[in-house]
């Protein structure tokens, strides 16, 4: 026999998860261009030690991202979470994520080029 499940989400959520999950893109895309930018420095030779700090912080922001959405496109799959608690984790990829990746490299490019 057949088992037929029905998603335990309502439109509204389904809608809102998926608005949310495509918008991990956005600072995806601005996270990895800044990753290819400096990145590319490095790997051509350009050695300084605030380049490799803002390749890590740039390459570890990428790799949380990568792990939000498996995560929250794996529990929303198989329903094993709830729906507040999915949003939850789309905002801290979305906006937590971002603005952490961006005062790291604040802070690391001012404490190691403005003040040697």
């Amino acid at each position: 026999m057949l088992k037929v499940e029905v998603s335990s989400y309502k439109s509204w959520q389904q809608v809102l998860f998926w608005m949310g999950w495509l918008s991990l893109l956005i600072p995806g895309y601005f996270i990895s261009y800044g990753f290819s930018l400096v990145g590319s420095l490095v790997l051509s030779g350009y050695h300084d030690t605030v380049d490799l700090v803002l390749v890590l912080i740039m390459g570890t922001a990428l790799i949380e991202l990568l792990l939000i959405g498996v995560y929250t496109l794996t529990r929303y799959w198989f329903q094993a979470s709830s729906f507040r608690r999915l949003v939850a984790w789309l905002v801290l990829g979305a906006a937590g994520i971002p603005l952490a990746a961006l005062l790291g490299c604040v802070y690391a490019y001012a404490k190691l080029n403005l003040y040697p």
